[in-house]
């Protein structure tokens, strides 16, 4: 199982850490980070957080776990997730721009922009970046214009309709990718961005119809994602794609590029960096419409959602993401993230060992 396999391989050998933390400060980010997860970092106090419903499931094990976690002798810490976006918070987690003032903003997870369809005689559909635009602008207007995308497999003449609302953060990631691929619209959207769009219309698609929703959407709804058709492969003579997975999408968030504040931390694909595949996926072809999941902290009165955040960034913690229809971050993002969040919480003591 994937979780298992992102977890094993990252947590540094306790002797190192306990060397470490010895030395004067200021303490390395990536060494405080390993220190962290030597113990929970709790703090006495609730916090009400404002996430998406399609995160309800990782959410409740994260209230869940706290309940277990930080309990005699460690502080009691607990955390009330909820979705309703008129609630009082202490935190928010969203891909879009907080409600709150956020006093810190950091990524917690990633999503990815992807191009869902009804077509049910298609187990698996390739588009390429061009026909992508294409079908965003209306300028594609049959399933058979996309046989090509598809080797080896003649796709029946069939009307292509698109959903008008497209999640406005995905859109804008697959936009992004199509002028990395230095793909021209050549035309008007023929889809309109909505922030947060109802999930109920995905779910009633007509027959032959496209829509532009988050990866994390297509994967708790049982949607169909299309892969992105890059050619075929001179020397295996097979088609190379782009599979929105967390394989691919994993590939692609080892080129972000980290951008930090005081109080803020933020992303970037940089589609110049060479991808680096981490432990246990295997080397898919970059998925590089991604974006962020950030988490906001809304209340200075209290460190809880500082610790809450922290919590959520834990490896062990991290490694759920993927069963929950996200992705983890990248190593070097968590340890930032970590780093920036836990700035006045508690300094963890590891557990002397004999």
């Amino acid at each position: 199982m994937k979780i298992s396999r992102i977890i094993s391989g990252t947590i540094i050998a306790s002797t190192a850490v306990l060397a470490l933390a010895a030395c004067d400060p200021p303490m390395p980010p990536e060494v405080r980070a390993v220190q962290d997860e030597m113990q929970y970092t709790c703090v006495d106090g609730s916090a009400n957080i404002l996430a998406p419903e399609n995160m309800t499931d990782i959410s409740l094990g994260w209230s869940d776990s706290l309940l277990y976690n930080c309990v005699d002798p460690e502080p009691a810490m607990s955390a009330t997730f909820v979705s309703d976006a008129a609630s009082v918070v202490d935190a928010e987690i969203s891909s879009y721009p907080a409600q709150c003032t956020p006093l810190q903003t950091i990524p917690v997870a990633l999503d990815a922009g992807v191009l869902i369809y009804n077509q049910p005689d298609l187990g698996v559909l390739n588009v390429s970046p061009k026909h992508i635009a294409g079908i965003l602008t209306g300028k594609i207007t049959d399933w058979a214009e996309l046989s090509s995308d598809n080797p080896g497999f003649e796709i029946s003449p069939l009307p292509i309709t698109v959903l008008p609302e497209a999640d406005e953060k995905a859109l804008n990631s697959l936009l992004d990718y199509l002028a990395i691929a230095k793909v021209n619209l050549d035309g008007d959207l023929i889809v309109k961005p909505v922030t947060t769009p109802a999930v109920e219309q995905y779910l009633a698609m007509e027959y032959g119809q496209f829509a532009v929703v988050p990866y994390s959407y297509a994967t708790y709804n049982s949607l169909y994602a299309a892969n992105i058709f890059l050619g075929i492969d001179a020397e295996t003579d097979e088609a190379k794609v782009a599979v929105p997975n967390l394989d691919g999408i994993q590939s692609a968030a080892s080129q972000l590029e980290i951008t930090k504040s005081a109080s803020e931390l933020s992303v970037k694909l940089d589609p110049n960096k060479e991808p680096v595949v981490a432990s246990g996926f295997n080397p898919e072809i970059p998925y590089q419409a991604i974006f962020p999941v950030n988490y906001y902290t809304c209340n200075e009165d209290t460190l809880v959602p500082r610790a809450v955040g922290r919590y959520i960034l834990r490896l062990d913690q991290q490694g759920g993401m993927g069963g929950y229809n996200y992705s983890p971050l990248p190593e070097p993002v968590r340890v930032e993230a970590a780093f920036l969040i836990r700035q006045g919480l508690p300094t963890p003591t590891p557990t002397p060992t004999e």
